[in-house]
């Protein structure tokens, strides 16, 4: 298993009223060494506070086989806000999990990617992530 951080600063921060809409995330770079089973991507920060609401996640064909799968969640839980989705063909998802549904993150949070089932060929990819919600 191993991560590479595909995020850079500056991050957004929770400027803003109480409970304002806020959305965090960004297209994330999924290249084929990532494509490994229990491999892990840093995609973004939410910052102390973001409740969870909704997700959106959009992405390219990263398997020209037919099994490559990935989940959304944190170092806690590696599939709080996505359960396994497939990433065989393009797609997108808005079903979060009923783990990340109001999910309160208490210190600044870095949202992971994880491989939960291996490319049987590999190739790179995007994942366009988005979570929205608000500052507690």
């Amino acid at each position: 298993m191993s991560y590479r951080k595909d995020w850079g600063q500056p991050q957004q921060g929770p400027q803003g009223f109480a409970r304002t809409q806020k959305h965090y995330g960004r297209t994330v770079t999924i290249t084929a060494a990532d494509n490994v089973l229990n491999n892990t991507v840093g995609a973004f920060v939410v910052p102390a506070g973001f409740v969870v609401t909704s997700i959106i996640a959009v992405n390219t064909d990263m398997d020209s086989g037919s099994t490559m799968t990935f989940s959304v969640g944190d170092a806690a839980s590696g599939a709080r806000y996505l359960a396994a989705t497939s990433g065989q063909a393009a797609g997108s998802s808005t079903s979060l999990a009923s783990t990340g549904l109001l999910f309160k993150n208490v210190t600044d949070t870095e949202i992971l990617i994880t491989i939960t089932a291996a490319a049987t060929t590999p190739v790179a990819g995007t994942i366009d992530l988005r979570l929205g919600g608000y500052i507690d």
